[in-house]
This record gives C-alpha cells, sequence and structure tokens, in this order.
C-alpha cells in the first residue's frame, strides 16, 4: 500500500526526490523555503512509534508530511488522533478507494505539517471503528468546525477528543468580559489592554511531548473561543 500512496502523490505533482521511507530521511531533506517532503511508512510503524512522530513533526515544522499506508484491520486511528492533539496540522483518515485523492489536495494547499492514514478498503471495513473524516485548522480561521466527517458514526476516541475541544471553547468563552458590562470593557478588550483577565498564558513541562500537546490544545481553544492570538502565550515553564 505504500506503493499505492507513493502513486498518488506522483499523479498529484509531487516529485519522487520529495517522497521518503523513513521519518528521519524526511526530516534530513527538508531546506527552507524548499518543498514538503514527504514521509510514506506503514500504518502499523507509525503506530509503534507515536514519540517519534511527534518529534518529527516539531523537527520538521510546517514542510513535513506523513502518510501511514494500512493493509489489514484494526486499523489504529490512534496516531492521527495525537496529531489533532499537536495543533496546526492538516489531518485526514480515508480509504484509498474513497477520499484520498481529495484529502491529499487539501493536505497539499495546507501551509503547515499534514499526517494522512489512507487504507485499504479491506482494512478499512475490517474494522467496525474505522472514521473517515477531515481537520483542517483553516476552517476554524472561518469561524467553522476544523473537523467534517462525512458519517453520523465518529470512533469514540475521536469523538471524545471533539467533546474535549469543545468543552474547552465554551470556557474559553464564558471567560472573556461580557458585552453587557458596557462600551468601556469593550473598548478595552478591542485595544488589547492586556490585564489577567483578558490573556492566558499556557505554560508546560514535557519530556515525552504530550504536555506539549495538550498545552497547544488548550492554547488553540482559546483563541477559537474569542480570545486574540495575540493575548494567548503558551510557552515552557522554565522560559516564563
Amino acid at each position: 500500500m505504500t506503493e499505492k500512496a507513493i502513486s498518488l502523490l506522483v499523479a498529484a505533482g509531487v516529485k519522487k526526490t520529495d517522497i521518503f521511507e523513513t521519518l528521519d530521511a524526511a526530516v534530513k531533506a527538508i531546506r527552507e523555503d524548499g518543498p514538503k517532503c514527504w514521509a510514506v511508512l506503514p500504518a502499523n510503524g507509525v503506530a509503534d512509534a507515536p514519540n517519534e512522530v511527534l518529534k518529527a513533526l516539531k523537527d520538521g515544522g510546517s514542510q513535513l508530511c506523513i502518510i501511514a499506508a494500512a493493509t489489514s484491520a484494526p486499523v489504529t486511528q490512534g496516531q492521527v488522533l495525537r496529531a489533532m492533539e499537536y495543533g496546526e496540522v492538516y489531518v485526514a483518515a480515508a480509504e484509498f478507494e474513497g477520499k484520498a485523492e481529495d484529502y491529499l489536495k487539501e493536505a497539499l494547499t495546507y501551509s503547515g505539517p499534514a499526517v494522512l492514514l489512507f487504507a485499504s478498503q479491506a482494512a478499512a471495513r475490517g474494522d467496525a471503528g474505522w472514521t473517515s473524516f477531515s481537520y483542517d485548522p483553516r476552517r476554524e480561521e472561518a469561524s467553522g468546525s476544523a473537523f467534517s466527517c462525512g458519517s453520523e458514526k465518529v470512533r469514540k476516541e475521536i469523538q471524545a477528543f471533539l467533546d474535549r475541544e469543545n468543552l474547552l471553547t465554551l470556557v474559553a468563552k464564558s471567560s472573556l468580559p461580557d458585552d453587557s458590562q458596557g462600551d468601556e470593557a469593550a473598548g478595552d478588550l478591542a485595544n488589547g489592554v492586556a490585564d489577567a483577565s483578558k490573556t492566558v498564558t499556557v505554560l508546560y513541562g514535557s519530556d515525552t511531548g504530550h504536555a506539549e500537546e495538550c498545552a497547544k490544545a488548550v492554547a488553540r481553544q482559546c483563541r477559537n473561543g474569542g480570545f486574540a492570538n495575540s493575548a494567548v502565550r503558551c510557552c515552557t515553564a522554565d522560559s516564563f
């Protein structure tokens, strides 16, 4: 199935010289202002090394893209879920025979990193929890939901992630000054008055990267909840 994924990339205009069989090779090939580098891997290899994937996303920055190809059930969708938690990553899961080509085109136009899980029809249909979806942070910028799924049935782990995201957004919205407080409060907020009630600082300490993922998720949903980008700071505890 990795061959099929490579064929999709080439058909979409990606040069073979920008396609790699390991994460390390893809990260090392990244150059400033260069094209995106694609790591095409067996899905089980990605699932068995979640920390390596997150480290590669951090090291590769906006130019690293990963395709995990699954050939048999059960399909482990945990790796794409963790990519969504990482934040600012285009994420999608689809059957090769389904929307894989469409999601690949979206990933190619996204300015940041991408993690795609493509499965054979047999692998997807052999997994009762299989969910085909896309997660595009650009939709949030248009006040929409980053998550899009063509089915009402969503894997429970993915639904739990969405529930947490929605809760964080509600908490962030409830923390903003109420418009009913008057024009003065609204004017202060518009002018970016940086007092504690209008700014958020999220601190984390992380060895494996999971705390960083969680911190970024909180910061992202604060922005989605109405805080200005400049009012939300996410950084390590020792840099504060």
